[in-house]
């Protein structure tokens, strides 16, 4: 194995013991290791605190914190970090052995880059449920979706320009808020097109939680906190609102129509008609 002294992996933990060893695994069995390791327990359960003590790696350093959120964590990591790379990554995720050798070769080889990111395997139980291959790209890439992965490498450097993660985004999207910041200063984010990350889906996730529950408020906090260069784009901002609208009532007209949604409805008509009449 080769050792970069030029890497550092963060890894947020947060009540994820049952799936930390799978994450780390993948991290130990790189084709270029990093030179460390951090973990930060943020205020994780009794559960994870027993895993956690049980890791014994020259490589791993575990921090802990009373629990502050995920943006803290990998800024309490990061701090601490010597490296000009970082490598960030969720206790139940993992990476492919390549994705470390890799990133370090498209971050020595083109200076305008600050972010690298692959294509990611989403999963549950094992099965596979979609594949996800974000366009990366500069700050008009950014400002309508997240155009990137929070399982990325970036330069150090990046993190401390735009004062690391905002530790105020305790719903989510704290990872696109960082993309944006970074590509503000002419920083683009480089995909890898190949599967070298696997994301978990989960019942109950931030992710999860936070596109249901934040959606419209955490975007309305990245607009407002990038006001400027919302403003600036406003034309095309604009004009991929109105082409997302337009394509999402499309598809929304393409389900009603389907034999699917239309058997389903003969289905329940007479469960409707019933209601109504108890109703009244």
């Amino acid at each position: 194995m080769i050792l970069s002294n030029a890497v550092t992996v963060i890894i947020p933990c947060y009540n994820d013991g049952q799936y930390i060893m799978q994450a780390l695994q993948s991290i130990y069995n790189q084709t270029v290791l990093p030179e460390s390791i951090i973990i930060v327990d943020d205020g994780s359960n009794n559960q994870t605190q027993t895993i956690l003590k049980k890791i014994k790696h020259p490589l791993v350093t575990i921090i802990r914190q009373e629990n502050q959120g995920v943006s803290v964590a990998r800024n309490s990591a990061i701090a601490l970090a010597k490296t000009e790379y970082i490598v960030n990554l969720d206790a139940d995720d993992y990476y492919e052995p390549t994705f470390i050798e890799k990133a370090v070769a498209v971050l020595q080889t083109n200076a305008m880059v600050g972010m690298v990111s692959s294509y990611c395997r989403a999963f549950s139980n094992n099965n596979t449920m979609e594949v996800i291959k974000p366009g990366g790209g500069t700050i008009t890439d950014f400002i309508v979706i997240n155009n990137g992965r929070a399982a990325a490498m970036f330069r150090k450097s990046c993190w401390e320009q735009v004062g690391g993660f905002d530790e105020q985004m305790l719903d989510g999207y704290e990872d696109w808020e960082f993309w944006i910041a970074i590509t503000k200063h002419d920083w683009s984010m480089q995909i890898i097109p190949e599967i070298l990350s696997h994301y978990r889906i989960k019942k109950s996730s931030r992710d999860r939680t936070a596109l249901i529950n934040h959606d419209f408020e955490l975007r309305q906090y990245i607009f407002n906190k990038h006001k400027d260069i919302y403003l600036a784009n406003f034309e095309f901002y604009s004009s991929e609102l109105l082409r997302q609208n337009s394509l999402l009532r499309t598809s929304v007209k393409n389900a009603k129509e389907s034999p699917e949604y239309l058997i389903g409805e003969t289905i329940l008509a007479p469960f409707r008609f019933f209601k109504k009449r108890l109703i009244k």
